[in-house]
Parts: C-alpha cells; structure tokens; sequence
C-alpha cells in the first residue's frame, strides 16, 4: 500500500504531465488532493480553499526523461532502436511502441516514475510545500483562495 506521500507525488505527476487544453490542475490544501479546473463543466475547486497551481511540465522535459533513459540501456541495439523512434515524425509514440517492441516498458516505467518524483520534489522546494505530520503546507505566498463569483484568485 502507497502511503499518504508516495500518493501524492502520484497525483502531482499526473497533473504535470496533463496537456489537456481546458483543465489546469491544482494543489488544494484544505482537501489535501489535486483538483482540477475546468471552466466549461462547472468542475471548480471550492471558494475560498488554499490552492497552488501545478503547471505542466513543458514537451522538452518529456523528451529530455526520454533521452535520459536512453542512456541508461545497455543494450546497443536496444538503444539504437530507442534513438531512431525519437527521430521519427510523432517521436513520443514512436518511443512507446519501440518500448513495447525491445521489453523496456517497464524499466521506461521504473526510470519514469523516479525521475517524475524528483521533479515534484524539486517543485515542492520551489513552491515551499513541507509534509509534516501527515499534512502538506505551503509555508511561502505561492498559495491563492479559489474565489467562484470572478473564477480567479486573491492572495492571501
């Protein structure tokens, strides 16, 4: 079982890695969850909770974990095959396919998923979240009140 930590390193990965067009992706302290905001459903996080925005990691940092991973296979044909999907025209599904062709799915997965916490790790320094005693914080100004009647925020 994943503790209360592992989880939420999970979920602000998954937010950072949503390009979705209409959703941006919040850390709600007073639900202690990420949540999503998406104007056109009504989905709103609700009035007057602490939110800090999860900003996407850009495509360059995708390909850069990609390219990163390359490095770690030592097999060179798997490597080879590795490099040459990420020359392709849709480089990002051409890597996938190729993970599933040479059986790299799931150290993809393992490099994957350690890399993504070290990255919300670091954005957790950045933005001054502390996890103390069950609970995250954010003991910096980085933190707005959702306010609904004008959907946007107010500093505390």
């Amino acid at each position: 079982m994943k503790t209360k930590f592992e989880m939420f390193i999970d979920a602000v990965s998954y937010a950072m890695e949503d390009h979705s067009y209409n959703i941006q992706w919040f850390y709600d302290f007073d639900e202690q969850d990420t949540v999503p905001l998406i104007e056109e459903t009504g989905c709103n996080p609700e009035k007057g909770h602490r939110l800090l925005r999860i900003e996407p990691i850009d495509s360059r940092t995708s390909f850069c974990l990609m390219e990163d991973f390359i490095e770690t296979v030592t097999d060179e044909a798997d490597q080879d095959k590795l490099w040459s999907s990420l020359r392709q025209r849709h480089p990002f599904s051409a890597f996938r396919e190729m993970l599933h062709y040479t059986g790299l799915r799931e150290k993809w997965f393992a490099f994957h998923d350690e890399q993504m916490r070290l990255i919300v790790e670091r954005w957790m320094e950045d933005e001054g979240i502390v996890y103390k005693d069950g609970l995250f914080s954010c003991i910096s100004n980085m933190a707005y009140e959702f306010c609904w009647e004008d959907n946007d925020f107010e500093e505390e």
